[in-house]
Parts: C-alpha cells; sequence; structure tokens
C-alpha cells in the first residue's frame, strides 16, 4: 500500500490547502479517508456563494439547496470561525441567516461579509452587534438599525457599507464608536448628511447623494475618495451653503496625501451626467 503523506501533514498545510478550495470542494476532501473526514470542518474560513446551490445529487430549488448546504456545515463545523462570507442572489430575506450570524456571533468571527441580492432588504439581526471579536464588517443590501444597548465594536478596522438603509445619527454612532476604525466605506446613499468622527481612520470612500459631509476628527485621514450623485435639491442645497464648505471638508486632514473625486451633475444647466474630477497630493 502506498504511504499516505498528505494525511500526514501539518494541520496548518492542510488547511492552507482547503481554504484555496471552494467550500463545496473542501467538503468533498471527507470522503478521501477517515482521517479526512473532518478536516475542512476545522477551517477557519468559510466562503459561500452561488454555486452552493447546485450540488450533485439535490434536485430542489437553489435556494433550498443552498440553505440545507451552509446549516450542514456551520452544524458539522468544529473551532472558531475567522471569516465567514456569504455572497448570493438566492437569499434575500430567509430567517436562517438570522440564525447563521446567532451561530457565528457564539464562534468569535472576525471578518464578516454577508452580500445579498438585490430586492428585498434583509434586516440584520440584533446578534450581529455582540460580535465583539469583529475587524472587518461588510454590508450589501441590508437594513441597519442598532439595538439601544450596542456600545460599539471595539476591534472593528475596516467597515463597509454597500446600499445599507440605516439612520444618519444611527451610522455616525458606529462610526464614533469603532476606536480604532481604519478604513470606511459608504456607498449608494440617498441625500445623506454625515458627520465623521475617527480619530485612527486613514481611508475613506463616500459614493452617492449626500447633502453635508464633516470630518469633525480624522486627523488620521491619509487618503479620500468621493463620488457624489447631484440631483436639483441636493445641488440647491449646496448652492445655499458656504463658499468655504469644501475647505472645511478637508480642514481637518493635516496628513492627506490622495484626495480623488467625481461629482455628477443632473441640473438643466450643465450637461447630463457632467463629471468633476479632482486629484490632490500633499
Amino acid at each position: 500500500m502506498d504511504e499516505d503523506r498528505i494525511s500526514d501533514l501539518p494541520h496548518s498545510i492542510v488547511e492552507s490547502i482547503l481554504t484555496r478550495l471552494p467550500i463545496r470542494e473542501a467538503v468533498k476532501t471527507s470522503i478521501l479517508s477517515r482521517a479526512w473526514r473532518y478536516k475542512w470542518a476545522m477551517l477557519t474560513q468559510l466562503v459561500f456563494d452561488d454555486d452552493c446551490a447546485y450540488l450533485p445529487g439535490e434536485l430542489g430549488p437553489p435556494k433550498d439547496t443552498l440553505v440545507k448546504f451552509v446549516t450542514r456545515c456551520l452544524f458539522l463545523h468544529q473551532g472558531p470561525i475567522h471569516s465567514y462570507k456569504l455572497s448570493t442572489s438566492f437569499l434575500l430575506n430567509a430567517p436562517d441567516i438570522d440564525q447563521w450570524i446567532l451561530f457565528l456571533s457564539r464562534k468569535d468571527v472576525k471578518e464578516l461579509i454577508l452580500e445579498l441580492g438585490e430586492g428585498e432588504w434583509f434586516r440584520i439581526p440584533s446578534c450581529l452587534f455582540s460580535c465583539s471579536k469583529l475587524t472587518h464588517l461588510e454590508l450589501c443590501n441590508c437594513e441597519l438599525d442598532p439595538p439601544p444597548t450596542f456600545k460599539g465594536f471595539t476591534n472593528l478596522r475596516t467597515l463597509i457599507l454597500h446600499q445599507v438603509i440605516v439612520a444618519a445619527d444611527a451610522i455616525e454612532s458606529i462610526i464614533s464608536s469603532c476606536p480604532l476604525l481604519e478604513n470606511l466605506s459608504l456607498s449608494y446613499f440617498d441625500s445623506l448628511a454625515i458627520t465623521i468622527s475617527a480619530p485612527n481612520l486613514k481611508y475613506l470612500r463616500l459614493e452617492g447623494e449626500f447633502k453635508d459631509i464633516f470630518l469633525q476628527n480624522t486627523p488620521a485621514l491619509v487618503a479620500i475618495s468621493v463620488a457624489m450623485y447631484m440631483t436639483d435639491d441636493i445641488a440647491e442645497h449646496f448652492e445655499q451653503s458656504s463658499s468655504c464648505k469644501f475647505v472645511k471638508f478637508l480642514g481637518g486632514v493635516p496628513l492627506l496625501e490622495h484626495l480623488i473625486g467625481h461629482v455628477y451633475f443632473t441640473k438643466v444647466a450643465l450637461p447630463s451626467h457632467h463629471t468633476l474630477f479632482f486629484f490632490f497630493i500633499h
């Protein structure tokens, strides 16, 4: 019998190999031998996507297949989960996602990415706000409403919100209660007036319709990227504002090195989708 050298590899190497496989392929390694039966179940990084909705032998609707696969993987998982990503167009608003997030909140998850398809907005369950070990949070097509007891993500360094429904005061509160936040990206917000207070913030990306942007406490910022969509009412608001608004916007960023911006106007006086581009190096 040939010597099984692969099974004797250190756990760190085995995990590195399995991590590079799609999760559906990593799970298949459980049939190689008894020694490999649960090696995939100790992975600390899990990525589920629409490919998991099409599994051999599964004849039901893709949504049901995906739910069964993710639930089974989490049920059999052993040890901590450091990184979890769910990217799917099949689950717009499923109660199963609530249960998965609750499970992750008990697994000391550090990186959480939810990319859900367009349609219904998925309301983030309150248990997400108990994920105290989070260092990276990325949400797409969700509704966010922090509970009154939420005191902040004390370890969060990256926050990315894309097409997220959230009140201005709520998002300001989240940002200010993340003392280690270094990377912030807010995209596709409508008529948002926001004050950003984040003393360790280094990279800021904003895209959408913003009525006001005020950098209150951001002395560490080194790069800003802004893409603003100016409808008639927002453009009128800016015209009526102080002429030194932009100076005030940049006044509290002494370490700024890169500034990239696009402003899209839709007023009659300007061509449709007129673009203003600027680039600044300190």
